[in-house]
C-alpha cells in the first residue's frame, strides 16, 4: 500500500473573467500550482452553455497544505462579498508526493 499525505483541494466554479484574479490569489498565498478547465451546466444563476465568449465558466482547482487554506478562503470570500458569483468547496484529499505541494508556484519566465 502506498503512503498517502493529507492535503486540501479548493475547487471554485465561476465565470472565466475571474481567472486572473484567482491565479493571483493562489500565487499570493503560496500554492504550488493550479488547474483550470472549461465548464458548463446549470444552477442558481441559470444555465451556462459555454457557447458564447460571455457565457463561459471555469472550474478552478488548487491543492494546498491545510495551513494555507484559511488565507486563500479569506481572499475568495472577499470576491463573493464584492458581488462575484462563485461556487466554492473544499475537500480533503490525499497525495503521494506532498513535497510537490509545499513549494510556491514559480513565476513564469518572460522573454
Amino acid at each position: 500500500m502506498h503512503r498517502l499525505f493529507p492535503q486540501k483541494l479548493l475547487t471554485i466554479i465561476t465565470t472565466d473573467t475571474l481567472e486572473k484574479r484567482l491565479v493571483a490569489i493562489v500565487r499570493d498565498r503560496g500554492a504550488s500550482g493550479y488547474t483550470i478547465v472549461k465548464a458548463h451546466g446549470a444552477g442558481s444563476s441559470g444555465e451556462i452553455t459555454g457557447e458564447l465568449d460571455v457565457d463561459t465558466s471555469i472550474k478552478f482547482h488548487v491543492i494546498v497544505p491545510q495551513g494555507r487554506m484559511p488565507a486563500m478562503l479569506d481572499d475568495v470570500e472577499a470576491l463573493i462579498n464584492e458581488g462575484e458569483h462563485l461556487t466554492v468547496f473544499v475537500s480533503d484529499v490525499a497525495v503521494l508526493s506532498p513535497e510537490k505541494f509545499e513549494q510556491p508556484l514559480v513565476e513564469p519566465v518572460t522573454q
